[in-house]
């Protein structure tokens, strides 16, 4: 971790930037008894197990199923590896190990939710009575495994399920450039219940966390007042976040370290407004 401080003033104007960030490197590096992986933590979400803690990866990893595309057609569906419940619209997962069938031996890691890098940049600026406070927040170089898509991309899990409107865009015959699988009422290997790289996103983001303003009322009127302190403000936080991340919001945390990186359809941080004065005597 770094962190950078720099002050100035020019007059009747000050300042003061703080800088700090940190590079991460996570990495399972040896486990008991000669085993390649927890096996005793497998956390399921309605029938996906999308974790597996491995050596040589990162603790919370992703894994499962790499998906290649859909099904354009029966001919691509009868001329591609064996694969369960296979038809078009539907998951094509790559046959990695190349034997011309997907099964668990297919399965490989899809990513971390562990980022690389995080920082942020607190900024102060100070004008005769004013002062002027942000935050910023900066996370990049992880992964989120997006499980709200369970209830966004699919036909419903259950009656009066919300749907996204990105399902409007899912594949038909006439649309073979569609990303998102068949709209139909099918739970199966190669619809919606198998982990796979459908799920996992870019987890980066910039949050503008937080503006104050604040005025002091000058010394001669607080005098008057029989005061030491009159100070007015008014704050917002969570103010903005720029994210490719398609989920309510991509600061998603988890139960434990072996376990993050989930989203189960959290509810986002809001944004809120504060005003307020602090008073002295």
């Amino acid at each position: 971790m770094i962190q950078v401080i720099t002050r100035g003033d020019a007059g009747p104007l000050t300042y003061e930037v703080t800088v700090n960030g940190g590079f991460l490197h996570n990495e399972i590096v040896e486990l008991n008894s000669g085993a390649t992986y927890i096996s005793t933590i497998n956390p399921g979400y309605r029938g996906i197990n999308p974790i597996r803690n491995q050596l040589n990866h990162s603790i919370s990893s992703f894994y499962g199923y790499k998906v290649a595309g859909l099904f354009g057609s029966a001919s691509e569906v009868s001329s591609s590896p064996a694969q369960p419940d296979k038809a078009p619209g539907r998951f094509r997962y790559e046959d990695l190990n190349g034997d011309n069938q997907i099964n668990d031996l297919d399965r490989t890691y899809l990513g971390s939710p562990v980022p690389k890098f995080t920082g942020g940049l607190n900024f102060k600026l100070n004008y005769a009575s004013f002062e002027l406070e942000s935050y910023m927040f900066l996370q990049t170089g992880n992964d989120i495994f997006n499980l709200s898509k369970l209830f966004t991309d699919f036909y419903p899990l259950f009656a009066g399920a919300s749907i996204s409107e990105r399902v409007k865009e899912s594949w038909t015959p006439d649309n073979q450039g569609a990303t998102i699988p068949i709209f139909e009422n099918a739970a199966n290997f190669s619809t919606v219940s198998n982990t796979n790289s459908f799920y996992v996103e870019k987890g980066s983001y910039f949050r503008m966390q937080n503006i104050t303003l604040s005025y002091n009322f000058p010394a001669a009127l607080l005098s008057k007042l029989r005061m030491e302190k009159l100070k007015i403000f008014a704050s917002t936080n969570n103010v903005f976040t720029i994210t490719k991340y398609e989920g309510l919001d991509p600061s998603v945390g988890g139960n434990a370290d072996t376990q993050f990186g989930l989203d189960l359809g959290t509810f986002p941080i809001t944004r809120s407004v504060t005003f307020g004065v602090n008073l002295g005597f």
